[in-house]
Formats: structure tokens, C-alpha cells, sequence
């Protein structure tokens, strides 16, 4: 398997307690519908991101932003194949570099830096809440190139005051919201849905399948299917040199994970600012402190 022999891959279990607040959302009767609601769950493979190794020169520890941006590639994949987008704004993301040869793209990068990524990798919910605050930018306009040192990728003089209103003008355009989704509800949640879980990678796989472990999880993946768990990750499987594993039935994951949901479209007719009222989920503190820094940092900038 092609992944970093430091074995950390990048879940910050710490973060994600620092993280939390009482006013998460958590998933239930009254979580909001998706747009891809209707994407059957024996089709989400086809709509899947070409697979990329987190790595440049060193690994980028961005499995945490990662997870979710597949989640939302995966349903603009199915949104934007089968129609369900406006014509306003299936045009915009093609103008703007959304859409490659790949499909829809989303930059991990954008993500990760926004969302604090150090060292010791994120907590699951930071990448979420940075969608949700900054919405989301081409990849292209961002990538990952195999030459870059951890610095160079997480380098915030990567995110020009271009990209960050191109976050915005998305953010207008589609409503991204996030919410927590505890372990036992996977099963239940799996036949509708994608969720962003953390787990340990990766015991040794046995006929194709990776066991049960009981270690601390260190890593972050989206579960696709069951009743065997697929799941598509960051680092090729060993078994058939794919992204996509297949876990054990009674994989041991994180307590709870997170679900990333495109709750609603907005057609912009002109040039105009549009005010557009998200369904409310406050940011966070870190978010705060995060658009301080950048703004102070630009300002200085180009004064």
C-alpha cells in the first residue's frame, strides 16, 4: 500500500474534541433533504472523483478536508450528469474551471488551508464548517503538485483574494450544510446517503476485505456503500491498486462521523449581490479568528 510510513495520516482526534460544539447540528428525523437524494446507492461508485494520493513531497495530512470535498464531488458528479443543476449555473461552474475531463473538481487544498490543517493532520468537523463559511474553488485553480513540501501545499499565500470570492460566489450559488451522524446510525444512514468517517488505516486485508482493528483511528475516508463497508480513500488499496477498500461488517469506526449536504440552489440573474439565507447552522470560533487573519493579511497586502 502507497501511504506514509509515519502512520499518522491525518484525523486530529484532539481537534475534533476542541472542535465541538452544543450547537452542532446532529443527524436525524429533521435533517434536511439533499439534492442528490436520489442518486441510488448502487450507482454512487459511477459518480465517484478520480482517485488522488495525499502526498506531494511529503504527505499533506489532508485527509480531513479530503473526505468531504469527494462527498460533494460525488453528488455534483450525479447533479450535474443527470441534470438536476440549473442551466444558470451548470454554465458558471463550467466557465470557472468546476468541470474537467474528471468531472467535477473541488480543491482539496482550498479546504485544508481555510479549515487549519497542521502537521498532525484536522479534526473532521473544521474541513466541513470551512465548505459551509467559504464554499468551495476549483481544483485546478489549486492543485496539489507532486513537487510540493507540506509547507508549499498549506502555504496561505496560496489563497489569493480571487479564489476567496470565486468561494464566495459558489456559496451563493449552492448551500452546503453539515451535520453529526453517530456510529450506529451508518447502516440506517448508508442506504441514502455518503458520511465522512474516521477510522485506523489499515490493518492487513485478508481475500480483499481490511479487518477490524482495534486502534486509535488516524485517518479519515467516506463510506459509499454496505453491507461489506466500501469506502474511498486517499491511498491506493494493496490488494487491486485502487482507491476504493472494502472494510470488515463490524469495522470499528469513530463514534460518529459527519454527513455533507447540498441543501439548496440559487440562480443568480445578474451581476448583482445576492443575499441568499442559508439554513441556519452558526460558524465557529475558529472560523472567526481564521477570516480575521486572512483579511488582516490581505489588507496589508494590497494597501
Amino acid at each position: 500500500m502507497e501511504q506514509n510510513t509515519t502512520v499518522n495520516y491525518g484525523l486530529d482526534l484532539a481537534k475534533e474534541i476542541a472542535d465541538q460544539s452544543a450547537e452542532d447540528w446532529i443527524f436525524g428525523s429533521s435533517s434536511p433533504v439533499c439534492l442528490s437524494a436520489e442518486m441510488p446507492s448502487t450507482e454512487r461508485l459511477k459518480y465517484l472523483p478520480a482517485g488522488e494520493i495525499q502526498k506531494g513531497k511529503n504527505d499533506t495530512m489532508d485527509c480531513a478536508s479530503r473526505a468531504p470535498v469527494n462527498i460533494l464531488e460525488t453528488k455534483f458528479n450525479y447533479l450535474f450528469s443527470n441534470d438536476k443543476i440549473s442551466p444558470e449555473n451548470k454554465q458558471w461552474l463550467i466557465d470557472n474551471g468546476y468541470f474537467s475531463d474528471d468531472g467535477v473538481t473541488f480543491s482539496d487544498a482550498f479546504i485544508a488551508i481555510l479549515s487549519g490543517t497542521t502537521r498532525n493532520g484536522n479534526s473532521l468537523k473544521a474541513p466541513c464548517d470551512a465548505i459551509y463559511n467559504m464554499g468551495m474553488v476549483p481544483k485546478s485553480k489549486l492543485p496539489l503538485e507532486k513537487t510540493m513540501t507540506w509547507e508549499e501545499y498549506h502555504d496561505i499565500a496560496r489563497i489569493t483574494p480571487e479564489l476567496l470570492a470565486l468561494g464566495l460566489e459558489f456559496k451563493k450559488r449552492f448551500t452546503i450544510n453539515y451535520e453529526r451522524v453517530l456510529e450506529r446510525d451508518y447502516n440506517w444512514l448508508l442506504k441514502e446517503d455518503l458520511i465522512d468517517v474516521g477510522g485506523y488505516a489499515w490493518s492487513k486485508p485478508s481475500n480483499g476485505i481490511y479487518p477490524r482493528s482495534d486502534k486509535t483511528p488516524n485517518h479519515a475516508f467516506v463510506v459509499v456503500q454496505e453491507p461489506f463497508y466500501t469506502i474511498f480513500d486517499n491511498y491506493l488499496d494493496s490488494h487491486d491498486g485502487d482507491y476504493i477498500k472494502r472494510l470488515a461488517t463490524d469495522y470499528d469506526f469513530m463514534d460518529y462521523g459527519y454527513r455533507v449536504i447540498v441543501t439548496a440552489e440559487h440562480v443568480i440573474k445578474d451581476e448583482e449581490d445576492v443575499e441568499v439565507e442559508p439554513i441556519t447552522q452558526p460558524a465557529t470560533p475558529l472560523w472567526k479568528l481564521i477570516l480575521d487573519f486572512i483579511k488582516e493579511l490581505f489588507n496589508k497586502k494590497y494597501a
